[in-house]
């Protein structure tokens, strides 16, 4: 019977959809219906009325989500626009500052009040504690174990486990196995840098490793820019301080999504830092680095700042996973400044996304994130139909694997798709190659079998030759070493060689 209410309750939220609607005025602004009615409100004043079963504060919250998301969802498929959506962000638990905050260090995924665990930051106090595919289901609170499907609403379960700096939370997990665990994570400070600095181990190279653009917000987070300034100014008063002509800074923006446009430029704006375009190029009033071109064909163009070019030379290294603000930049650096682009083609993302604040809702602020215009570089060209001219290097090795992603023991004769990941980590691990490769079409095999008690000989792990949890774990874990291991970064090496080989 619930699961009718709520089917009633999601087909009306999707009819709403292609009308204007109207939770609480507060909310959001919108034209009314014929009449001078709010048909959402009106519908549900009759569900009030007449409507056989009780809707409570968080049905009207429910549906008035879904219609909101349906209506941004109709509009964005008809213009088939991917990047036009409705944004959730739990209010308290995202970090405020982009450069650090306090928490457990994973990311999750609501399942009910549950919180399933998607990823492990590493390094952090959820390292070596927490999995993918975890199910945080509980915690101890004052000696009594709390559970989440008790609670009235996922934010109550946020609301047991936050913490501040230094406190401790005894968390109830249940592994993929379905046994039950107690996993005690102190909250910390976790550093989550948008731009920082790895010494490759020689004088002639910097590195600059940017991972998104956030904007400054005052008196929470500095901005990308200012981050970005503070490790280039350390690199130019350091290793890039002699013999500066034969010094060469690589950028790397591989698997950067983009982000605030006044992390690359500022408009000028008083009291602001220069963005990293502003940084980076010289300021030439009759070329700009880039143009921004809105629905009304309003043009924004944007400069340089520098009065003279670095000394050094500047390289980028790119990726597919490489869009929007971060192609921006790479096409600076390629077609304004004439610096060399390497790795693989970017995505090729031509258009910009503004963010309008909706409200927040049953401790969620909800945003619309739509597209605004297009972008171009060059001589009005356009990375979607554009694409940036990359020296090609390829990635291999650990950093093409996926996660590995346990679901449960496997052993021989087992068939699961998510096993191919754990084939193909082992491929890399020992180096597997033609006719001594492991299958990865998840289907365990005895030389699958054959290599998973290899690899627990090797570790120290029980040689059993199966998938168990502490095969998982270990494997998850030496995943997380090697994909941040800049020594395991098959093209990052390729691209230090080619270089050093060129000076």
């Amino acid at each position: 019977m619930a699961g009718k209410r709520l089917g009633i309750i999601f087909i009306a939220a999707v009819i709403l959809a292609f009308l204007t609607g109207l939770y609480a005025s507060r909310i959001v602004v919108i034209n009314p219906t014929e009449g001078g009615e709010d048909l959402f409100s009106y519908i549900n004043e009759r569900f009030d009325e007449y409507y056989y079963y009780d809707i409570d504060d968080q049905n009207r919250n429910e549906a008035f989500v879904a219609q909101m998301e349906a209506i941004i969802d109709a509009y964005a498929d008809a213009n088939n626009d991917p990047y036009t959506r409705l944004s959730r962000t739990p209010v308290g638990i995202a970090p405020g500052d982009a450069e650090r905050f306090v928490g457990l260090g994973i990311n999750y995924q609501q399942e009910g009040n549950d919180l399933r665990v998607h990823y492990v930051q590493h390094g952090s106090q959820a390292f070596n504690n927490l999995y993918p595919n975890d199910l945080i289901v509980g915690v101890e609170r004052e000696g009594e174990d709390v559970f989440f499907d008790t609670l009235r609403s996922h934010q109550d379960a946020l609301d047991h486990i936050r913490a501040e700096e230094g406190e401790t939370r005894t968390l109830l997990v249940r592994d993929p196995d379905q046994t039950m665990h107690r996993v005690r994570i102190e909250f910390r400070e976790i550093l989550t840098p948008t731009a920082y600095s790895t010494d490759l181990g020689s004088d002639e190279l910097g590195y600059i490793r940017i991972t998104q653009f956030s904007a400054y917000r005052e008196n929470v987070t500095a901005g990308t820019n200012t981050v970005f300034a503070d490790v280039l100014l350390e690199l130019e008063q350091g290793k890039f301080m002699e013999d500066t002509e034969n010094k060469t800074l690589i950028i790397d923006l591989r698997d950067n999504p983009g982000g605030a446009l006044t992390a690359l430029h500022n408009l000028e704006v008083k009291g602001l830092l220069p963005g990293i375009i502003q940084q980076l190029f010289v300021k030439d009033i009759e070329r700009p680095v880039f143009e921004m071109i809105d629905k009304n064909d309003a043009n924004r163009t944007f400069l340089g700042g520098l009065t003279s070019a670095k000394a050094y030379d500047i390289v980028a290294l790119v990726n597919e996973n490489t869009a929007s603000a971060a192609e921006v930049l790479a096409a600076g650096l390629r077609e304004y400044a004439g610096y060399e682009l390497y790795g693989t083609p970017t995505f090729g993302k031509g258009v910009y996304q503004n963010t309008l604040s909706l409200n927040e809702i049953d401790g969620v602020e909800y945003a619309l994130v739509y597209t605004e215009g297009e972008w171009f570089y060059g001589d009005r060209q356009n990375v979607s139909s554009d694409p940036l001219e990359v020296n090609l290097i390829e990635q291999s090795g650990f950093h093409t694997l996926p996660l590995p992603f346990y679901e449960g023991y496997l052993a021989f004769d087992s068939v699961l798709p998510g096993l191919g990941t754990y084939q193909a980590f082992l491929n890399v691990y020992y180096d597997l190659e033609g006719d001594d490769a492991l299958r990865v079409d998840g289907y365990f095999d005895r030389a699958t079998e054959e290599a998973f008690k290899r690899y627990q000989g090797d570790l120290g792990l029980d040689v059993t030759g199966a998938l168990d949890r502490m095969t998982a774990m270990s494997i998850h874990d030496v995943y997380l070493e090697k994909t941040n291991d800049p020594a395991a970064d098959v093209q990052l090496q390729a691209l230090i060689d080619h270089l050093l080989d060129a000076s």
